[in-house]
């Protein structure tokens, strides 16, 4: 017995425009709309199909009311059951799917509510609808509910269904008519492919005259692109209504080729023509596009603007063609104004900061040009200035007069800056999986605070810097007193999971790769771990570690790892002279003050060191066995990098020891002092790609004490590599050949974004200087670069780096300088992490 049948019809009364013939973009006017059948493959319609009209069978004749259909409610619009005993629950016995010809019926039998077993509620049916109409292959969707005469409800349910027996629930649907083939006629300058690459709509997609709409338009705009601007498309479908399935037909007409014969820049004096049209994408005998025009004539103000004239104006433009439509004449009409310098800047109304504080912030010099973009970059500098004290309403009126004695331009910059602004409530939202109180610790700016640009700044990049949120968003929220706001930190979580491999080739190691599981977010707590094995002929590592940023309420890392690697080490002018193992474990606690700027980490290592596999010729020099190291390391850090990962401004300064043996026993005494320091500059920026210089020094000391007399040779530096001195291997190359106890390490690196995704770095390209070596003692040192043991070694290549999920991946290739004759002058490097 039938209990209800609950139907929502999609489109029941709504017509779809028509598209027109020679459709190059735009929908059709209203008068072309119309009503028809779906006709047949092989059919003769009612109304025959031609390619200036496209008919789909609508769900219910225009004129129905949707309300008066069955299982609808007058009041909701939303499917409700008809008349039947009972509204539900009902237990499910089965799950149907009719009507289905292409899509599977698993795919939607599992998109909806109905399981085996389960209750199904009424208010599953609207969202089961929308639901399967989700997948994007049927046109319509409705629910039946019938009682199965003989299945009895299961005991649980007995209490709680509506019907004494079990149900099953039928998703009836139509399908939309699925694409067998698509063609693609009168094309001849673009390729097939690449107006395949415009479309949306593929072989086996189902057919909908949205996307087929979306898809002429871009397939119109690529031909605009190239200079075809009477370019015209529309299509053609054929439907074979036994297989439900269509094929489509993509028509072109390309026209003729647009190309620029004459620019005429009227009222230009100030700088000739021929240099103006120079900067035009839009110039003579090019390909015409009316998408750069926009941009080729802003271009022309900025540059006016940028070189003295400030009050140029640009009246009007025009294009004109031919009688094909194959030449193109534009046209500009500038009024240029008269040529300014900067004269001088003054300012009034200050009291918060004097004049000389805001003086430092003025971008532009006196007597040089006006500058447009640095007059608006001061602008901004003051305002960030007095956003960074509250004084978000300070106005700025920056009145210019030009002066007659100087014939320079005065700028007074009139500030009014009326009473500071102090921050109401603090909220987070976004935040799916991750614990808003681990997020709201990472919050500079406090309740109850003045309101401070430099703060709120600082948190989004303490938020970047957790490494699991895809962005971070400030929206600022009027309150009812006029002297407070409220904040919201709005994030969007990235996948704080990852599986990354990685592998590559170097000249000297062969194969190498990496294979990484890591987690940066467990449990919503920012707590991170990972496995990961690095592996190659050379090399056998393998890593476990786990940390948290936070011990309770204070800002203090706590991390533990175990590690057990195994490595060919070099020596001498081998590459391959030993074996070392190392396999132990390292806790660390590091304490942070002042919003992370500075800290504190303190490491204790246990670990043991095995020697084997040693070079008969250097048996006497390096003695296999093994030892115990038990050994501390202490840094001081302060840190002002915007972001840790991919820094684009802000240094990094540090000083620590490495003390092994002594107090803390173990079979080796050595200590380890290094100072270090990285600097990034921002050079400049191309809208969201940053160009950035980098560099980093790092000078380290190494000597033994008590009963060990030297150094141990596995903890001498040997530079050479991915890591030091590109250009050169570690085998002796550069420095002692049984390695240094001091060492002096410069890098310098010029580097910029070839790809970015939700505002962080993807792919970046870099070029390379370093420069530096290692020496047996202090005295040793020499500032001279040459091949001598010596002199500074210096290398320069270029690379490329991959932000992972889990690690940066880098990928080099170096030169070295100073080599002695014989030795490889370059290598290619693969490896893991930054450098700065």
């Amino acid at each position: 017995m039938k209990i209800t049948s609950l139907i929502l019809l999609l489109l029941s009364n709504l017509t779809l425009p028509v598209m027109s013939q020679s459709d190059s973009g735009g929908f059709p006017e209203p008068s072309k709309w119309m009503n028809g059948q779906v006709p047949g493959f092989g059919e003769k319609p009612q109304t025959p199909v031609s390619t200036d009209t496209f008919k789909i069978t609508p769900a219910v004749p225009a004129s129905t009311d949707i309300a008066k259909l069955p299982g609808i409610s007058e009041t909701s619009g939303q499917a409700e059951p008809s008349a039947g005993p009972g509204k539900g629950p009902w237990e499910v016995g089965a799950v149907a799917v009719k009507g289905n010809i292409n899509v599977k019926t698993k795919v939607i039998a599992k998109t909806g509510h109905a399981k085996k077993g389960k209750l199904y509620y009424q208010d599953f049916v609207n969202s089961d609808i929308e639901a399967v109409l989700g997948l994007g292959s049927l046109e319509k969707v409705s629910v039946d509910i019938e009682e199965m005469n003989g299945k009895p409800v299961a005991p649980k349910f007995r209490d709680i269904t509506s019907s004494s027996n079990a149900a099953t629930v039928t998703y009836i649907v139509s399908e939309k008519f699925m694409i067998r083939e698509v063609k693609i006629t009168g094309h001849k300058q673009l390729s097939k492919g690449t107006v395949r690459d415009e479309m949306a709509l593929k072989e086996k997609d189902f057919f909908d005259e949205l996307k087929i709409r979306e898809d002429l338009i871009k397939i119109t705009d690529k031909y605009h692109e190239k200079g075809y601007i009477e370019a015209k498309t529309d299509y053609e479908v054929r439907y074979d209504t036994a297989a439900h399935t269509c094929y489509l037909t993509i028509n072109v007409v390309e026209g003729k080729k647009a190309k620029i014969t004459e620019v005429t820049l009227e009222g230009a004096k100030g700088f000739k023509t021929k240099k103006l049209v120079k900067k035009m994408k839009n110039r003579p005998n090019k390909i015409y596009s009316p998408q750069d025009l926009d941009n080729d004539l802003r271009g022309l103000e900025t540059f006016y603007k940028n070189n003295g004239y400030s009050e140029f104006k640009l009246e009007n433009s025009s294009v004109t063609f031919n009688e094909d439509k194959s030449k193109v004449f534009i046209k500009a009409v500038l009024t240029e104004g008269p040529l300014h310098r900067f004269g001088a800047t003054t300012f009034s109304g200050n009291t918060v900061y004097t004049s000389r504080d805001l003086t430092a912030l003025v971008e532009y010099r006196q007597g040089k040009l006006f500058n447009q973009e640095k007059f608006d970059d001061t602008i901004k500098a003051l305002q960030d200035k007095y956003a960074d004290k509250g004084y978000l309403k300070a106005l700025l009126q920056p009145d210019k007069v030009p002066n007659a004695a100087t014939g320079g331009l005065d700028i007074n910059f009139n500030i009014t800056e009326n009473n500071p602004i102090y921050v109401g409530n603090i909220d987070v939202e976004g935040n799916k999986v991750t614990k808003t109180y681990v997020l709201k610790r990472e919050i500079v700016q406090k309740e109850g605070q003045v309101f401070s640009s430099g703060k709120i700044r600082r948190s989004q990049e303490k938020l970047f810097n957790l490494n699991f949120l895809d962005d971070v968003g400030i929206v600022i929220n009027p309150t009812a007193d006029p002297d407070k706001v409220d904040l919201v930190f709005d994030v969007t979580e990235g996948k704080p999971g990852s599986l990354t491999a990685g592998a590559g080739i170097s000249s000297r190691d062969g194969l190498v790769g990496t294979l990484s599981l890591q987690h940066l977010n467990l449990l919503g707590r920012a707590y991170r771990t990972s496995l990961s094995w690095n592996f190659g002929k050379r090399v056998q590592d393998y890593y476990v570690s786990w940390s948290m940023p936070w011990i309770g309420t204070h800002p203090t890392t706590l991390g533990l790892d175990i590690f057990n690697t195994r490595r060919f080490k070099p020596y001498r002018d081998s590459l391959s002279a030993y074996t070392e193992q190392r396999a132990g474990g390292k806790v660390t606690v590091g304490p942070r003050f002042e919003d992370d700027k500075y800290h504190l980490t303190i490491s204790y290592t246990r670990e043991k060191v095995r020697i084997s596999g040693v070079d008969t010729i250097y048996i006497n020099e390096l003695s296999p066995g093994t030892s115990v190291t038990s050994s501390v390391y202490m840094e001081l850090a302060r840190d002002t990098r915007d972001n840790v990962w991919d820094p684009v401004r802000g240094s990094r300064s540090s000083i620590g020891v490495d003390l092994t043996g002594g107090p803390l026993m173990g079979d080796v005494n050595y200590y380890k002092p290094t100072f270090a320091h990285s600097y990034n500059l921002k050079l400049f920026s191309i809208e969201d790609y940053p160009f950035v210089l980098a560099v980093s020094n790092k000078l380290s000391y190494g000597a033994g004490f008590g009963r060990t007399s030297k150094l141990p040779v596995y903890e001498r530096f040997f530079l050479g590599g991915a890591d030091t001195i590109r250009g050169y291997n570690n085998n002796g190359q550069i420095g002692p050949l049984n390695g240094g106890n001091v060492s002096d390490i410069l890098n310098l690196e010029f580097h910029f974004p070839l790809a970015r995704e939700k505002k962080r770095t993807i792919v970046q390209w870099g070029f390379f200087l370093d420069i530096g070596n290692s020496w047996e003692h202090f005295n040793d040192v020499s500032l001279r670069s040459g091949t001598g043991v010596n002199d500074l070694k210096m290398g320069a290549g270029f690379g490329i780096r991959f932000t992972t999920p889990a690690f940066p991946i880098r990928l080099d290739w170096g030169y070295g300088f100073n080599h002695k004759p014989g030795e490889q002058l370059s290598d290619i490097y693969f490896t893991l992490g930054n450098l700065f």
